[in-house]
């Protein structure tokens, strides 16, 4: 018998044992997430006659539409099926419970970001949409100009990062996110190495969060920072920060560096049909932190 509910507070240990299981993430990892922002009633999970087999997370967003005007949204995170249990539709079973009990609670739409590209088939078939793009560009160290006295790195914290980062979204349709959010991400980031850090170009302040890939390559999960202020931020975050390759990921709006490029990042479906409207199909909105 198969049953799906949300979650209680006696079975987190259950669900690490499911997410080590199925994504074989470091156990640092899965712990930081149960300790900054776990919830049991925003985790839903599917039991096969009574055993763990099926589970995701569900985790508030606010997306800003073009023209102006929000919509009340929730990601969906760690989908996670156990390897003995793959291949009987339990992924889709819990993604169609998500959408009524989003529903009930006033979602206007749901978001997720396929972990892999042909992921992307199987959520278009169970009712989502390309929604987010990012612009993308892979630099070596010795492509980045020399930084200038001026220009200053310094880590900063969950507040400060988030002031920065909507004021640098504003206009931009995008998904915005409270301040527990923007702290899952900082402790994802000093896990690896990395973390969140304000970038000073002159006058101009953007941010970056940034994880350590290994040693030698870091990823900007993202990097605000307008266009023409970009190259000098790079090649501050090069002095600041140890390493030979790094990849960057931008909003796709903006005009990229040489070699960048657009890629797919995640995918929405809309339960509020007005607001669907106002997106279009033709959109490219901006997430960035996908906690991948």
């Amino acid at each position: 018998m198969v049953e799906i509910r949300p979650s209680r507070p006696d079975e987190v240990q259950i669900q690490k044992e499911l997410w080590q299981a199925a994504f074989g993430d470091d156990p640092r990892y899965i712990d930081w997430f149960y300790q900054c922002c776990w919830r049991p009633e925003d985790m839903l999970l599917l039991l096969e006659d009574g055993k763990l087999a099926s589970m995701l997370a569900l985790l508030p967003q606010t997306v800003t539409l073009p023209g102006g005007g929000t919509a009340a949204a929730w990601y969906i995170y760690a989908l996670a099926t156990d390897p003995a249990a793959r291949s009987k539709g339990y992924g889709r079973q819990l993604l169609l419970y998500a959408d009524e009990f989003l529903r009930q609670r006033g979602a206007d739409c749901v978001t997720v970001v396929p972990a892999e590209a042909s992921l992307f088939k199987f959520f278009s078939m169970v009712g989502f949409l390309p929604g987010f793009f990012t612009r993308k560009v892979e630099l070596l160290r010795s492509m980045t100009t020399p930084s200038r006295p001026e220009d200053k790195v310094e880590p900063i914290g969950p507040e400060e990062y988030n002031e920065i980062r909507r004021s640098a979204l504003e206009g931009i349709p995008s998904v915005l996110y409270g301040e527990e959010l923007i702290r899952y991400q900082e402790g994802m980031g000093k896990l690896s190495g990395g973390g969140l850090y304000r970038i000073m170009v002159g006058d101009f302040r953007g941010c970056a969060a940034a994880e350590y890939l290994n040693e030698e390559s870091v990823l900007f999960k993202e990097l605000l920072l307008p266009p023409e202020h970009m190259p000098r931020g790079l090649a501050a975050l090069a002095a600041k920060m140890p390493g030979q390759r790094c990849f960057v990921r931008t909003p796709a709006q903006w005009d990229g560096m040489q070699g960048s490029y657009l890629q797919p990042f995640g995918m929405v479906k809309w339960y509020n049909r007005e607001k669907g409207a106002l997106w279009g199909e033709e959109t490219q909105g901006y997430m960035g932190l996908g906690f991948d």
